[in-house]
């Protein structure tokens, strides 16, 4: 059971951290030819959000019975994986070269 948390906890915060990556990758992957938009980053970073739920689920399903969550529960994680996002953030958009 542990080893699946410290596994979920590692893939949100390299999920989290992908959108502000690269700027011709989508997810890790190379399939862009031009150079990410704002908003494209903002989908990416939803789309990674959407599949760190997924596998949450998966890992819930597989250890006990999957609960049903309230948006408190939603919006909780939400705000904790743009904190895990903060470091590529600053990393990508404040820090000085």
């Amino acid at each position: 059971m542990m080893a699946s948390l410290w596994l979920l906890l590692g893939a949100g915060v390299l999920l989290a951290s992908l959108p502000f990556a690269g700027e011709r990758r989508l997810l890790g992957l190379p399939v862009l030819k031009s150079a990410k938009t704002p908003l494209l980053r903002l989908c990416e970073f939803l789309l990674a959000y959407a599949l760190f739920l997924v596998l949450g689920r998966v890992f819930e399903g597989s250890l006990s019975q999957v609960s049903e969550q309230g948006w408190a529960f939603y919006a909780v994680t939400l705000l904790l994986f743009v904190v895990a996002a903060a470091p590529a953030f600053i990393w990508r958009y404040l820090w000085k070269k």
